[in-house]
């Protein structure tokens, strides 16, 4: 069995937020007067700041989970107990950037922590194995139709509704996070699973400690750790294959410093005299769309349309933008409330002397995200090169963006969403889906094998 990064990477992260030790806080329990007033300060940050707070549910019935949410509060509760009632005011965002920080444990609950030892994926409606690290004996390709006694289906709903994001994406995401969400978030189950896999008895599976889990997915298949590479080129026969696995600009490089790479990178491009480029992003999970708007004028001498949409006035955003020392004059020319319309332009094409004027093919893939998918649908909604690839899983072209978080005043939950909304150059497309031109499959491909696919 072949250990997927994907089980890597939810090892160290499972959300936006990291989950916090708090040993202290842990335990606090709060006043019915200071849980009102984080939850009306979650309700207030919502309504006045986010884009479009009533896309999933109408305002109607914001206000009525608001008010049900408010009805349920009593002295004595903890973080935790608040962390379950509040968050599904997060949730109902349909908001694929939100998120709401976990609940913080103590250092013995964290030491002490249980999971499932199963990882799964969903395929056409059903929940497949992918990898085994417990002692059962199981069949990978298996699909899993009941846990203890409760068909699937019921299991997953239940999950979904802790999980902020776009409404159809959350039962995948459960999916891919079960073995976590099992025991964390949704049943709680802290001891044995009895797990009915289609065409086979029923088999029970022991939870086992995270350390334990990593030590079993260590013996499976011991790998080294891959050095995380922001941008990297190479020279494949009569092929510049240029990678970009982000769009970062605070972690990596500067924006100056981005184009300072580029600059090198296309200065070995000339010197290699290739025929084709290839611009791969089907790891790119994003970050200042600038950075993709630089690249394009790497590749292509076409004027081509920006993305459009608009953007919501608020004191918290002003604020926010001041104290980064950030002004925009149309902006704050505007009343609270109203929007500011982000209107689609036309990018001149500037002189290039490093542009490759030859074939361009951009990767993009299940795991292209946010400002790295807006770089794909820009150039495949302009034509400025050929989109291939595999249609991304989380996300859409048009979503919202520019994020500012929040903390509540007493039980200290971060929370985070978008105050823009994004449409794409082509405008509203149904599906809301980035759809390559030639799909190809890049499972377990090499650059080499993605090459022969083109």
């Amino acid at each position: 069995m072949k250990l997927k990064l994907a089980l890597l990477l939810a090892l160290s992260a499972s959300s936006i937020f990291a989950q916090k030790i708090c040993n202290e806080l842990y335990d606090q329990k709060f006043t019915k007067q200071q849980l009102e007033q984080d939850v009306d300060f979650i309700r207030e940050k919502i309504v006045n700041v986010h884009i479009n707070p009533f896309t999933e549910i109408s305002k109607s019935e914001f206000e009525e989970k608001y008010s049900e949410i408010q009805k349920s509060l009593k002295d004595g509760m903890t973080q935790k107990d608040f962390y379950y009632l509040a968050k599904p005011l997060i949730v109902t965002l349909n908001d694929e950037h939100s998120g709401m920080s976990d609940y913080c444990v103590t250092d013995s609950i964290r030491n002490n922590m249980k999971v499932l030892p199963l990882k799964f994926r969903y395929e056409e409606g059903k929940m497949l194995l992918t990898e085994n690290f417990s002692d059962a004996s199981l069949n990978i390709g298996d699909e899993l139709i009941s846990l203890n006694g409760m068909p699937v289906n019921e299991v997953l709903e239940t999950c979904a509704r802790v999980i902020p994001g776009a409404r159809e994406e959350r039962i995948p995401m459960a999916v891919d996070k079960f073995w976590i969400m099992i025991n964390k978030y949704c049943y709680f189950i802290t001891d044995n699973y009895k797990l009915k896999f289609k065409g086979r008895p029923e088999t029970i599976v022991k939870s086992i400690s995270l350390e334990q889990l990593k030590a079993n997915a260590s013996k499976v298949q011991p790998r080294k750790k891959e050095e995380f590479k922001p941008i990297d080129y190479k020279k494949i026969k009569n092929v510049a294959y240029l990678t970009v696995n982000t769009f970062d600009d605070k972690r990596t490089f500067s924006v100056e410093e981005w184009k300072l790479k580029f600059d090198s990178i296309f200065t070995r491009i000339k010197k290699d005299q290739v025929q084709t480029l290839v611009i791969d992003v089907h790891n790119n999970s994003g970050g200042n769309s600038a950075i993709g708007n630089l690249l394009i004028s790497y590749f292509s001498d076409k004027n081509y349309n920006s993305y459009q949409g608009k953007w919501k006035k608020s004191k918290e955003y002003s604020d926010f933008l001041k104290s980064n020392n950030k002004t925009v004059p149309e902006y704050e020319s505007i009343k609270d409330g109203d929007f500011y319309p982000i209107r689609s332009r036309v990018v001149k094409a500037a002189e290039n002397p490093l542009r490759f004027n030859g074939k361009t093919y951009v990767v993009i893939g299940k795991n292209t995200f946010s400002s790295a998918m807006m770089f794909g649908a820009m150039v495949l909604d302009n034509k400025l090169a050929e989109v291939v690839g595999e249609i991304p899983e989380k996300g859409h072209p048009n979503h919202f963006g520019e994020l500012i978080s929040f903390q509540t005043p007493n039980t200290k939950l971060d929370f985070i969403f978008g105050v823009k909304e994004w449409i794409r150059p082509a405008g509203n497309i149904v599906p809301n889906k980035l759809i390559p031109v030639k799909k190809i499959d890049l499972k377990n491909k090499s650059e080499e094998q993605i090459i022969e696919q083109l």
